[in-house]
């Protein structure tokens, strides 16, 4: 399988397990998908990493803040309080996440170009 099936398997997988843990009553297939595309998609990164194609910059603050906001959110959906509405917290992260992603394809593109 190429590098770049990786990571878009990993975004499908990612995703549908997403829809299947909420819209139907199979939580273990549900989380299996997201742990699975989730790690797709670390390995894909990580072998961009290693190859030198990417070289991390400041756009791993978008990585970093936007789990911390998703984490946070999961967190305080559990816990029943009335200071801030998780959901916000939960969209912010996966946009920081996506936004991340984006760049990360950007700059991995562009360093292809230059080879």
């Amino acid at each position: 399988m190429k590098s770049k099936g990786l990571l878009f398997v990993g975004i499908i997988l990612l995703v549908f397990g997403i829809v299947l843990k909420k819209s139907t009553q199979m939580n273990a297939l549900g989380l299996a998908s997201i742990i699975t595309g989730v790690t797709l998609k670390s390995i894909y990164i990580v072998s961009k990493v290693r190859s030198g194609e990417y070289k991390p910059g400041k756009e791993v603050v978008f990585l970093i803040v936007g789990l911390i906001l998703f984490f946070i959110g999961l967190y305080l959906r559990k816990s029943n309080q009335a200071f801030i509405r998780p959901i916000y917290l939960i969209v912010i992260g996966i946009t920081f996440k996506i936004i991340f992603i984006i760049r990360f394809i950007q700059i991995v593109k562009s360093a292809n170009k230059m080879n």
